[in-house]
């Protein structure tokens, strides 16, 4: 899980809501929103994909993979 505290605190918060399939999407896409732009989320995803030997999905990764590819 993301060590951001917006994220977390958000999940914790909103935890009762996500029985309800329009809260849930919310929350997903409020989510989702702020992880792309966020630093420590970035750096936090990088840092668990290189651990975990798996293809990273962070911005700057995915950026240097499309220059690769052109």
């Amino acid at each position: 899980m993301c060590p951001c505290p917006f994220c977390t605190g958000l999940l914790i918060l909103l935890c009762p809501f996500l029985l309800f399939k329009r809260s849930r999407n919310w929350l997903k896409n409020k989510v989702l929103k702020h992880h792309t732009g966020c630093c420590r989320c970035q750096h936090a995803e990088h840092e668990s994909h290189q651990k975990d030997h798996t293809p990273c999905t962070c911005n700057s990764c995915c950026q240097k993979n499309k220059e690769h590819q052109k």
